[in-house]
């Protein structure tokens, strides 16, 4: 009788698994569907109950909690599929965000999909989504990376793969308060033309938003750190169209240099083409290409 006046209530939402996206920050952000899943889930499945009862208790509602991670066991995953299997409504939550996004949520979907599990989703927050939507980088065409590499030689290396790639223009990682600088100074020494917005703390009270060139926001985001501390969520959107260009055709760091000394210095973006295009060689649409990203004029907000 219990499910069947679950059902009455709610008749959009058939046995299933729901995998729904909640709050990075602001629990405004809640959706009614994502709250209705939630409270018509039998149990609720956690990253951290630590984290997920304060959310439930925020919505009004309490809710049977089990934790389910990353390192759930494969015994774990067949558990909460034979539930399924039996009709149990169970919704899929991470501590923030939308499950699967460099979270965890793939193993038990998989599993659940392979048994001919309904499977659900409830879309909503998304850091990644979020940060692209006011970067103003092209995003035809983007790349999440999930965390940055915490070595600097592995660092190094996803940054050549990234700037010789042919198709993608956009990547966007995810970074840690404790690495986030380091990370930042790699970009500006191995990307120094590339294109930056660094969010720290999106969508919460003191969310911020870093843009223009790397070596630019690397300083900034540095002084943040000096004045505040190493606390907060961070992520960031790279765009490198500028750098493979310059890679593409051979440009020395000098080509880089010269090209940001002269806009830095009240040179016209006409007149900095010119003077490069004579002095190295380069082809004229690429180097007026090159200076509307480095001057910002591309990027909303510049530098």
């Amino acid at each position: 009788m219990r499910h069947e006046t679950k059902r009455q209530k709610f008749p959009h939402f058939p046995p299933g698994l729901y995998v729904v996206a909640t709050p990075i920050g602001n629990l405004a952000d809640m959706s009614q569907r994502a709250r209705e899943a939630l409270e018509h889930a039998e149990v609720v499945l956690c990253e951290d109950t630590r984290h997920s009862r304060p959310l439930l208790a925020a919505l009004g509602l309490r809710k049977k909690t089990e934790r389910l991670d990353a390192h759930a066991a494969p015994g774990r995953i067949r558990e909460v599929v034979e539930m399924l299997k039996a009709g149990v409504t169970l919704a899929l939550v991470t501590d923030a965000g939308t499950p699967g996004i460099s979270d965890p949520a793939a193993a038990l979907v998989k599993a659940a999909s392979d048994e001919g599990v309904l499977i659900v989703p409830v879309p909503g927050p998304s850091a990644v989504t979020t940060l692209l939507s006011v970067s103003g980088m092209p995003s035809g065409a983007f790349a999440f990376m999930g965390f940055f590499p915490r070595k600097e030689s592995d660092r190094r290396q996803v940054l050549k793969c990234a700037i010789s790639s042919g198709q993608i223009k956009v990547y966007v990682w995810f970074e840690s308060p404790e690495r986030i600088a380091g990370a930042l100074r790699c970009m500006a020494e191995c990307a120094p033309s590339a294109m930056l917005v660094v969010a720290k703390e999106l969508t919460k009270l003191h969310e911020k938003i870093f843009r223009g060139g790397a070596a630019a926001v690397c300083a900034e985001v540095e002084q943040e750190i000096a004045t505040n501390g190493k606390r907060g969520e961070w992520c960031f959107a790279v765009n490198l169209t500028t750098e493979k260009s310059m890679t593409d055709a051979g440009k020395s760091s000098d080509w880089v240099k010269t090209l940001h000394c002269l806009l830095e210095t009240g040179v016209s973006t006409s007149d900095s083409v010119k003077k490069v295009c004579q002095h190295f060689g380069a082809a004229k649409r690429d180097v007026y290409d090159a200076a509307l990203l480095i001057s910002g004029k591309k990027i909303s907000g510049g530098d």
